[in-house]
C-alpha cells in the first residue's frame, strides 16, 4: 500500500477492526503508525475527561429557542405553490367524468337492489303452519289452559311430554302434513 491510511481507516483500526494489509501498512510505515497512536493517545484523554450534566434548566432554555427560532424562521412558499390543490380539484372532475359515462343502470342512476329477506316466502313457510295451530279461539283453550293461555301449558309440560312434544312437531314436519 503505497498512500498512507486515510482518517477513515485510522477510525476503524481504532475501533479493532483491521485488515493484515492494513497492519502491514502500519508495521512498514512510522508516519502511519505515529498518527495512529496519536490518535488511540486523543481517544484515551478523551474517554478520562468528566463531563458534568448540565443543568435541567439548561434544556428547558434550549428547548424554548429552538422553538422561537423554528417560530421566527419564514415561511418559504413555492411560487407554484396554488397549482397542487387546482391540479387536485381537476384531477377530481376528469375522474367524475369519465365514471359518469359508465353507470350501470340504463337510466344512469344508481340501481336500486331487490327486496331480500332472511325468511322464507309466506306460502314456502311450514313455521307458519306451527304457529297458526297456537291461534285457537279462547273456547277452544277453555278445557286447556283455565285462563292461563297456551303458554303457561307448555311451560307445565314435564321434561318426557316436553320431548314427546318436539318429536311429534318433527315427525309432522318431516312427513310435510304442517
Amino acid at each position: 500500500m503505497a498512500a498512507h491510511l486515510s482518517d477513515e481507516i485510522m477510525t476503524e483500526l481504532l475501533e479493532g477492526s483491521s485488515s493484515l494489509e492494513q497492519e502491514g501498512h502500519l508495521a512498514a510505515c512510522e508516519e502511519c503508525a505515529s498518527r495512529l497512536g496519536q490518535a488511540q493517545a486523543t481517544l484515551d484523554l478523551a474517554l478520562q475527561a468528566e463531563v458534568p450534566e448540565p443543568p435541567g434548566l439548561y434544556w428547558e432554555v434550549l428547548r424554548r429557542n429552538v422553538s422561537r427560532r423554528i417560530a421566527e424562521e419564514p415561511r418559504r412558499r413555492l411560487p407554484w405553490g396554488w397549482l397542487v390543490p387546482v391540479a387536485a380539484t381537476a384531477g377530481a372532475i376528469v375522474v367524475a367524468l369519465s365514471l359518469g359515462g359508465h353507470s350501470p343502470g340504463a337510466s344512469g342512476g344508481p340501481q336500486a337492489l331487490p327486496p331480500w329477506s332472511a325468511l322464507p316466502p309466506i306460502e314456502e313457510d311450514l313455521d307458519l303452519v306451527v304457529v297458526s295451530g297456537f291461534a285457537l279461539e279462547n273456547d277452544e283453550l277453555a278445557g286447556w289452559d283455565e285462563g292461563r293461555g297456551i303458554g303457561a301449558f307448555i311451560v307445565a309440560l314435564s321434561d318426557e311430554e316436553s320431548a314427546a312434544l318436539v318429536e311429534a312437531l318433527r315427525a309432522e314436519r318431516r312427513e310435510g302434513d304442517l
